[in-house]
């Protein structure tokens, strides 16, 4: 537990939209989308995601972004 492990992740905010609503659109996406809510922000940690994902993920930010706001 007290190795760090190299990583880059991604920090997500929207003015519109409150981090728990994105966090709950991304994991009921297909594929599920999983990160963690932090400070107010949604952060994504880039470390488990394989190569073969990455059109996945990029794809459900995708839909993420073209999505409704919140009312």
């Amino acid at each position: 537990p007290l190795v760090e492990l190299p990583s880059a992740g991604l920090r997500i905010t929207a003015p519109d939209r409150s981090c728990e609503v994105l966090h709950a659109r991304l994991r009921a996406g297909e594929p599920a989308v999983v990160g963690r809510v932090e400070d107010g922000v949604l952060l994504l940690d880039l470390r488990t995601v394989g190569a073969d994902e990455v059109a996945d993920l990029a794809q459900a930010l995708c839909a993420l972004a073209e999505g409704p706001a919140a009312p």
